[in-house]
C-alpha cells in the first residue's frame, strides 16, 4: 500500500506524483529519496528508470532496481528539438534596413514535459497505454532590433501520426535559445557585411533600449573591439586562422553580448575558441562570484553544443550512445580565457543567470569562423568534417 524510491532525477517531488498515478497510490504514500546522479540540463534518463522500477514492482510484488547502462540513457532520453530557420532582408542604396522577416520552424520543446510528474511523460506510461499529450512550442529571436517593417514568426511541426519528430523532444538548457539565436544572430551578421557596416556598429544604430546598448559596448570595449566591414582572414602559424565575430541576446530581462576570438585549422578542420568576452546584465547581482561561475559554466556548455554535440540516428534507433559518438567538449578545447563584464542595476529586481548566455554564444563562434575565413557556417555543430567541407567549397555551409 506504499512506495519507496530511490532516484536521481533532477525533480523528485515530480517523479513521487508521476509513480503514484502510474500504480495507483495517492502522493503521500510514495516517498522519493534522492540519490546523487548525473546532472540532466531539463530531462534525461533518470525518471524514466524510476516509473520502470515502480511499475515492475507493482507486477512482481517484490522490490526492482532498474539501472539504465550509458546506451540505454543516451539511446531513450529526450533530446533537445531540432530546427529550421530562415532569414530574409531588404537593404536601400545606402545600406539601410528597409524590412526584415525571420521565420522558425522545428519540433515542439515539450513533445514531453519537463519533469515526470504524469505518466503520459514517461516511457512506462506510454508504453502501457498512457497516450502522449504534447504541447506545441516554438519560438522567436528575443532582441530588441527596430527594423522597420519587421516580422518574427515560428510554425511548430505537429505530432501528426503520434510522433511528429523520430525522437522524444524536450527541454535541454536555454530550450531552443542556441539554434534560434545561431540563426537570428548569424543573420545579422550577414546583413550588416551586405550593407558594408562593422557588425557592433550596425547593432548599435538599430538598438535602442538604453540596457542592451550598455551591453553591446561593454562587450566591444572589454575586448578591444575593432572595426571591421569585410572579413579580416588574418592568418596565424601554418594553416591557422583567426577571427573574431560578435553576438547578442536577450532572455527574460536579462542581456548578453559576446565577443569570441576562434582559430581555424585549415587542414584538420578544428574550431577552437580560445577567448571569449562576455558582457552580462541580470538586474541586482547578489553573489558576484556565483554568477561569474555560472556564465563560465554556460560559456563552456555552449562551446561543446556550438562544436561538437549532435545526436546521430537512422530510421530505427539513436547511434550516438556513448561517448565516442557523441563527444564533447574536453580540456583541451578550453577556451584560454573567459572574460566577463557585469553590469549591476542595484535598484533593479534580479533577472535570471543559469541559462542566457547559453544562447549567445554560438552565433558568436560561427560569426568568428566567417571573418577567419569568409565562409558562412549554417548548421551546427562545427565539425571538423562539416568545416572542411564548407571550406573546400567555398561558399556557405547548408
Amino acid at each position: 500500500d506504499r512506495a519507496t524510491l530511490w532516484t536521481g532525477t533532477q525533480k523528485p517531488h515530480f517523479a513521487r506524483d508521476g509513480i503514484a498515478k502510474l500504480v495507483g497510490l495517492p502522493p503521500e504514500k510514495v516517498h522519493a529519496i534522492w540519490v546523487p546522479g548525473p546532472g540532466s540540463y531539463g530531462r534525461n534518463d533518470a525518471g524514466d528508470a524510476a516509473h520502470d522500477a515502480a511499475l515492475l514492482s507493482k507486477l512482481t510484488g517484490k522490490p526492482v532496481r532498474v539501472q539504465y547502462m550509458r546506451n540505454d540513457a543516451t539511446g531513450w532520453d529526450p533530446k533537445g528539438p531540432a530546427g529550421v530557420y530562415r532569414g530574409r532582408a531588404g537593404l536601400d542604396a545606402q545600406g539601410n534596413v528597409v524590412a526584415y522577416d525571420f521565420f522558425a520552424r522545428g519540433f515542439t520543446r515539450q513533445d514531453v514535459a519537463t519533469n515526470e510528474g504524469d505518466p503520459k511523460d514517461t516511457l512506462a506510461g506510454q508504453l502501457t497505454g498512457v497516450p502522449p499529450r504534447p504541447t506545441v512550442i516554438f519560438q522567436v529571436p528575443a532582441e530588441s532590433y527596430e527594423f522597420p517593417n519587421k516580422r518574427c514568426g515560428w510554425e511548430c511541426i505537429p505530432p501528426l501520426l503520434d510522433r511528429g519528430s523520430p525522437l522524444r523532444t524536450g527541454h535541454l538548457r536555454d530550450p531552443l535559445g542556441p539554434e534560434t539565436h545561431f540563426a537570428s544572430e548569424s543573420f545579422i551578421d550577414e546583413i550588416a557585411h551586405a550593407a558594408g557596416v562593422d557588425p557592433v556598429a550596425f547593432r548599435l544604430k538599430y538598438v535602442k533600449d538604453p540596457r542592451h546598448v550598455a551591453v553591446i559596448k561593454a562587450a566591444a570595449d572589454r575586448a578591444g573591439w575593432s572595426k571591421r566591414t569585410y572579413p579580416s582572414l588574418r592568418r596565424g602559424k601554418g594553416a591557422v586562422m583567426i577571427g573574431r565575430g560578435f553576438s547578442y541576446t536577450e532572455r527574460n530581462g536579462t542581456i548578453v553580448a559576446v565577443v569570441a576570438e576562434v582559430e581555424v585549422n585549415r587542414s584538420s578542420g578544428r574550431v577552437w575558441a580560445r577567448q571569449l568576452t562576455v558582457a552580462h546584465d541580470c538586474g541586482l547581482i547578489i553573489n558576484p562570484r556565483g554568477l561569474r561561475l555560472t556564465i563560465e559554466g554556460n560559456v563552456v556548455q555552449a562551446l561543446s553544443r556550438t562544436l561538437f554535440e549532435e545526436v546521430q540516428f537512422d530510421r530505427d534507433q539513436v547511434l550516438s550512445v556513448d561517448w565516442a559518438s557523441y563527444p564533447i567538449l574536453e580540456i583541451q578545447d578550453a577556451p584560454e580565457r573567459v572574460d566577463i563584464v557585469l553590469l549591476d542595476h542595484p535598484t533593479m529586481p534580479a533577472s535570471g543567470a543559469g541559462e542566457p548566455s547559453t544562447r549567445t554564444v554560438p552565433a558568436a563562434v560561427a560569426n568568428a569562423f566567417f571573418d577567419a575565413t569568409g565562409v558562412r557556417m549554417r548548421r551546427v555543430p562545427l565539425t571538423p568534417e562539416r568545416v572542411k567541407a564548407a571550406l573546400a567549397a567555398g561558399g556557405t555551409n547548408r
